[in-house]
């Protein structure tokens, strides 16, 4: 299913905007705010950001949005529609921006669009090497160290699958401490994973987070 992160901060509209999107088939998280979405966990499949933002200036969320990310979809859904501000928001980042109000017909087109722009087989995906012994990311001019915990994770999220594992699965076999909120600490070092894996030659959403349970593999990791 694909994820998504809506930020507006009109209230009547986000929710609306949310309950058509659940309707048809997407997972939605939203935020009020810049404030609100740094206190979300995990990264969507596709971000929809109203520039008119409080306190934030809609083109800096992008370019900070696509800094963490150069494979997540943005799309900006803004009353702004002159050529200068259109233009802005291409170059701020955004894979596509629509006027307000906006056709849904066309917000689920361009949606679709992404979704398979971003569709990943194991065919046409790197896979992933990873030497055992060494605990090492096995790629062509990039040998990239893996911790023992972060070899442990990868590989029980390979034996998971699609399932995947829970948060406290993660934590756990991360050898973190239960008895604490562990997560922030764990987003730390799953974005810490993911960097390495990039790295390596994967896409940023290699580990994705499953919101509400906690995080999965998508692409092909074999060990050797």
């Amino acid at each position: 299913m694909t994820t998504i992160t809506l930020v507006e901060d009109n209230d009547d509209l986000r929710q609306l905007t949310s309950r058509f999107l659940n309707s048809k088939g997407y997972e939605v998280m939203q935020a009020a705010s810049a404030e609100e979405l740094a206190e979300l966990s995990g990264l969507p499949n596709v971000y929809i950001v109203d520039l008119n933002l409080p306190e934030t200036n809609g083109y800096d969320l992008i370019r900070n949005l696509r800094s963490i990310s150069n494979d997540v979809g943005i799309v900006v859904l803004s009353a702004r529609d002159r050529s200068i501000d259109i233009t802005q928001g291409y170059e701020a980042g955004a894979d596509v921006y629509l006027t307000k109000p906006v056709d849904p017909n066309i917000l689920i087109a361009a949606l679709r669009r992404l979704e398979a722009r971003n569709a990943r087989t194991p065919d046409d995906a790197s896979v992933l090497v990873i030497d055992k012994d060494r605990r090492e990311i096995d790629q062509e001019g990039a040998n990239i160290r893996l911790s023992e915990p972060e070899f442990n994770l990868l590989y029980q999220l390979s034996i998971a699958g699609e399932r995947g594992l829970e948060r406290w699965e993660v934590a756990e076999v991360m050898g973190m401490n239960l008895d604490r909120d562990v997560t922030k600490a764990l987003e730390v070092r799953i974005t810490r994973l993911r960097k390495k894996l990039r790295a390596g030659g994967a896409p940023d959403y290699a580990i994705e987070a499953r919101r509400g349970f906690g995080y999965r593999l998508r692409g092909e990791l074999r060990f050797k």
